[in-house]
């Protein structure tokens, strides 16, 4: 019921296409057996073209997206026999027992994060699936001490943790609160078994460690891929010392683990917050869950505790933007804390008709998360990020050489030219140079290109001041021997323009910018931007959708159309093509009504033409944005004395 029921509303809910995030990246990686970032994922890559082999339903990437949606199901599934499990004592009802299980499991199912991650292709849900198989593992193995010494199950939990590190390092987690629970359960049955064991401790301790290691050998899918030179091919793990410093994440080390106290506290406070958004109301049955475990249950307690701090101490130490990704074995737990809340509170009470009165209204908690976060989760006619890349490829010349600088802007266009075959560029990312391995890809894969290349060693033997200088090195040099043969785009950052700004001028020929000599006489700007023209975005004719998306707004609306329209619109004016400038303008107001820029360029278009009271329109919305900028507050006043004299 749980699995079919959560299995059912992401299905509903499921991204058709490429999504945000890694999404574009995994598939791409999936589908052409690649190297993903750092470290890996071996067993997310095998595991999904095996996956998308298999099942001849959509697209790749909608594929991928039910992967996702298959592993959330099941560990939703997982959650409803761990609830179950924590039962303090035999019921006189039985639903006291089901009923509060399969409501902590939909808890999860519906809360905010868990379902976004559900409905498209990353890693977090199998992530979720090896930490409930692991809890679940272990509270078996604990009730079977008792029965039989037998060790199947740690040999087992033993495998599962192993090949749950050929995925994903975020199951460490569980490790500390792992050996714990293990030895102190140990411990707490000792001399109470009722068979003696066949084996001495340390058999079972290697037999264990055997078992953990088996599943790494997936590992050498890295190296021994990497060596073929598949299409992606991030960090080129090919040699001992680039795997090692792959999987051990060394790149990221740098830009994302901070130790500054103050930052950690910040981090944790504002962390804290992101359980209101899961859970709402509902985290308070988790307090009381939480306290009441640790009143009946103290070693599981201890035990789902000390993964909780450990899940804790290691996401306040990272960074990155979607850092909320990182609490979800820790909204798993909550989620099994509410459970163990309800559980409890159903044994309470006696009579069938009021026990079965407060079955409904446990009930209602999924169904309240469920209205609560389907507007922001459903994803069903989310082609964003499909068009997006779209636009990147479609609106540049054949066989230009594409600069891109975050993840928003190259997975998709991965995506597009790897999987769907929209072949149309050749894309350099502009924070690989750094790395020797990505250099040498660029001179493999593109001969034609001109650029000096010289080795630079190790990662971890470069200063930080000196790796910056180094990539911008690079990336003027292939800029500056290549730009008048071949077309160079790249998206608008201020970084880029203020590296170019003295030699090059950055025109918005479609959403990302051609870099062209400073002499281009007006004629061509206009011949340029006006023949290649943005196709409209699915998801940008609805303002509402737009906006419940942060990533659509940071990333994408901000350096992507919106600034893209207004550039257009200034090129236009400076040439006194004002008609063009105003539709230019207007597009941009479509996406942000609140662009200041767009505003004002349509002010000072109106108060050229002799409109002055739609200048002053124009310009009073652009002053309410903007109180303090004076050269509006002078156009207004230019509007006002215009208007008098015209009356």
């Amino acid at each position: 019921l749980v699995f079919f029921i959560s299995f059912g509303v992401y299905l509903h809910t499921l991204t058709p296409t490429v999504g945000f995030h890694d999404s574009g990246e995994l598939i791409t990686c999936t589908w052409t057996l690649g190297i993903a970032h750092p470290p890996g994922y071996p067993l997310y890559t095998l595991l999904g073209k095996v996956f998308i082999t298999l099942i001849p339903i959509g697209n790749i990437a909608y594929r991928m997206n039910m992967e996702s949606a298959l592993f959330a199901s099941l560990a939703c599934m997982m959650v409803y026999f761990i609830t179950l499990k924590l039962s303090t004592r035999a019921p006189e009802h039985q639903s006291t027992r089901i009923i509060p299980s399969i409501v902590a499991s939909l808890i999860l199912a519906f809360s905010l994060t868990f379902w976004e991650q559900a409905v498209i292709a990353e890693k977090y849900t199998l992530n979720a699936l090896f930490a409930t198989l692991i809890i679940f593992i272990l509270l078996k193995w604990q009730d079977s001490r008792l029965k039989t010494p037998d060790s199947k199950l740690l040999y087992l939990f033993s495998f599962i943790l192993g090949l749950s590190f050929t995925h994903h390092f975020q199951t460490i987690y569980l490790v500390p609160a792992s050996v714990f629970f293990i030895i102190a359960t140990l411990i707490k049955n000792r001399g109470r078994t009722k068979k003696k064991p066949q084996l001495t401790p340390i058999f079972y301790f290697l037999f264990s460690i055997f078992f953990f290691l088996l599943p790494l050998t997936l590992w050498l899918y890295l190296p021994l891929r990497a060596s073929q030179d598949p299409v992606l091919n991030w960090g080129d793990p090919d040699t001992l010392n680039k795997f090692i410093e792959h999987i051990s994440v060394v790149s990221y080390k740098e830009t994302y683990f901070i130790s500054s106290s103050k930052i950690l506290f910040n981090n944790l406070k504002s962390h804290l917050q992101f359980f209101h958004h899961q859970f709402s109301f509902l985290i308070l049955f988790g307090i009381i869950g939480f306290f009441i475990l640790l009143w009946k249950r103290m070693v599981i307690f201890l035990f789902l505790a000390l993964i909780a701090s450990v899940n804790i101490f290691f996401s306040i130490h990272y960074t990155i933007y979607n850092i909320q990704d990182y609490y979800i074995p820790l909204f798993i737990l909550s989620s099994i804390f509410i459970g163990f809340g309800f559980l409890e509170l159903l044994n309470l009470f006696k009579l069938k008709i009021v026990l079965y009165f407060m079955a409904f209204i446990l009930f209602i908690c999924p169904t309240f998360l469920f209205k609560s976060h389907y507007y922001y989760n459903n994803k069903r006619k989310y082609y964003f990020f499909y068009d997006y890349g779209r636009n990147i490829l479609k609106t540049v010349e054949k066989n230009a050489v594409i600069f891109t600088y975050n993840d928003e802007n190259i997975f998709p266009v991965w995506y597009l030219e790897y999987v769907e075959g929209m072949d149309y560029a050749f894309l350099i990312n502009y924070a690989f140079l750094l790395p020797d391995w990505y250099p040498e890809q660029i001179k493999e894969r593109k001969p034609d290109l001109r650029f000096m290349y010289k080795p630079y060693g190790d990662l971890k033997d470069i200063r930080k001041e000196d790796g910056k200088r180094i990539v911008l090195n690079r990336f003027l040099d292939i800029v500056n021997n290549n730009f008048s043969s071949v077309p160079i785009y790249m998206p608008y950052y201020r970084q880029f323009y203020d590296l170019l700004k003295d030699k090059y001028l950055m025109l918005p020929e479609g959403i990302f910018y051609r870099v062209v000599d400073k002499t281009i006489s007006d004629d061509k700007i206009c011949r340029l931007i006006s023949k290649n023209r943005i196709f409209p975005a699915r998801y940008l004719n609805n303002k509402k959708d737009i906006f419940k998306d942060k990533r659509v707004i940071i990333s994408i609306i901000e350096q992507g159309y919106l600034f893209t329209y207004i550039d257009r619109g200034d090129l236009y004016f400076k040439m006194r093509i004002y008609e063009e400038a105003e539709c230019e303008y207007r597009k941009a107001l479509t996406i942000d009504s609140n662009s200041k820029e767009a505003l004002y360029g349509l002010g000072i278009i109106y108060f050229n033409k002799g409109l002055y009271k739609k200048a002053y329109f124009n310009f009073t919305q652009a002053l309410k944005i903007d109180p303090n900028n004076a050269y509006v507050k002078q156009m207004l006043e230019e509007c006002q004395k215009k208007i008098v004299d015209k009356n």
